[in-house]
């Protein structure tokens, strides 16, 4: 396909629906603002999305997995002071307020980061999106009114694209309004139906998972063990890994459900063995996993050669010290955690604890685009979960400029902050 042919989609009149009040008006606000610095020119990513090597809070291996991700989508009503360096656990220290976290969807795979240089872009990437001050933007309170009475709203005025919204609930009601608009939803709903007008475009703590089975299967490794919450999210992630990890013709995948920060502080003396439950994929049953009814042991020499931690910052640091207590630090056992354990204001004694712990992390806060990085931390005082939202912000504006490239190239690719973005037929 020679996308010479493609034109931009029309951005002429863009409507941006987010929701500015109540819980998620944070998420909405921070997409607001990335959204409207690529708008205006903000710094592009140059060459590969995927960085050679991850700047985290450890000191990352440089095979680290380089993946988009977020957390929890009912965990709106945290909020996290980024100012406050998480400092390794002392059994007195008071439990702190979990991170920020965005709403889960789906997020286009992303290679793991790698020493090598990267690879030249395939024939059908495209290239940066240009900035377009001059666009005209509006942005729509998705919080004040019913979703058709805003779509309603939206047509009238004369948008030629519609961006959002970011609530599940809200893009379940964009479809059912069969809208014939061109729509960049994001989040996505449970089960996609394709529609030639709608694309989606989020950050997923299952995408990212599935990245995390890739890069732990290319590096040979054979039982992994998921270390994950208890609750939906770790239901959601444990789907996700193990049948991905089944596809790549891998065999058992373990898995053991963690407590709160509380319980782990209350256990941490104990340690963390690194055992678990195997896990049922279900290939006819989308998102099922079952775990078997008692717990088998695996020991170290022999069977978990892989971790993958979901956690928060305040828990990994609880749970790294727990799995080496437990198992000694020379276990032979290599440990992943996703992007949720990623806090860039840690401190030092926080960093030295985690070291050899490979984090996964969006491209932007990982050394790609330094120059938006810099900026997107100033905007949200070093959030990190917020960063990854302003991000998504500024990448939505490059997807929207080519949403028909989206829908109609098969191969489409753009270099992303939060990833290496492709499409599915269904334009996920």
């Amino acid at each position: 396909v020679n996308m010479q042919n493609y034109q931009a989609a029309s951005t002429n009149k863009i409507a941006l629906l987010l929701p500015l009040n109540g819980q998620a008006a944070i998420f909405g606000r921070t997409i607001q603002q990335g959204f409207e610095a690529a708008k205006n020119g903000a710094p592009a990513v140059a060459g590969s999305a995927v960085p050679a090597q991850v700047a985290q809070a450890a000191n990352v291996a440089e095979s680290a997995v380089v993946s988009p991700s977020q957390a929890e989508v009912t965990d709106l009503t945290t909020t996290n002071n980024a100012q406050t360096p998480v400092q390794a656990p002392a059994a007195d220290q008071a439990q702190t307020a979990a991170p920020v976290t965005a709403p889960a969807a789906v997020q286009a795979p992303t290679p793991e980061a790698t020493s090598q240089p990267a690879e030249a872009p395939q024939a059908q990437a495209v290239a940066a999106t240009p900035a377009n001050p001059s666009a005209e933007l509006k942005i729509y309170d998705t919080t004040t009114q019913p979703m058709s009475q805003l779509l309603a709203q939206v047509q009238q005025d004369g948008a030629t694209i519609v961006v959002g919204p970011l609530l599940k609930d809200n893009v379940e009601d964009v479809i059912k309004s069969n809208t014939s608009l061109n729509v960049l939803a994001l989040n996505q709903p449970e089960k996609v139906e394709s529609r030639a007008n709608i694309c989606y475009f989020a950050l997923s703590p299952e995408d990212e998972a599935r990245d995390a089975a890739h890069h732990i299967h290319d590096q040979g490794k054979q039982t992994p063990l998921l270390l994950v919450p208890r609750g939906a999210l770790g239901d959601r992630v444990v789907t996700a890994f193990a049948n991905e990890w089944l596809k790549l013709g891998g065999g058992t995948v373990l898995q053991q459900r963690l407590g709160s920060t509380a319980e782990l502080r209350g256990s941490v003396n104990s340690g963390i063995s690194l055992s678990g439950t195997p896990v049922s994929t279900l290939p006819s049953a989308q998102d099922s996993a079952l775990g078997s009814p008692s717990d088998v042991p695996v020991s170290s020499t022999g069977g978990v050669d892989a971790a993958y931690i979901l956690a928060t910052p305040e828990q990994i640091a609880y749970i790294k010290p727990m799995i080496a207590l437990r198992n000694g630090s020379q276990s032979g056992v290599t440990l992943y955690a996703s992007s949720r354990s990623a806090q860039g204001t840690s401190g030092p004694d926080f960093r030295l604890e985690m070291e050899g712990l490979q984090y996964s992390e969006i491209p932007m806060l990982a050394g790609s685009n330094p120059a938006l990085q810099q900026q997107a931390l100033a905007a949200v005082r070093n959030d990190y979960s917020l960063a990854r939202l302003y991000a998504m912000g500024a990448d939505a504006w490059s997807l929207a400029n080519h949403f028909s490239q989206m829908r109609q190239v098969p191969g489409f690719e753009l270099n992303g902050n939060t990833g290496d973005l492709t499409a599915t037929q269904d334009c996920v």
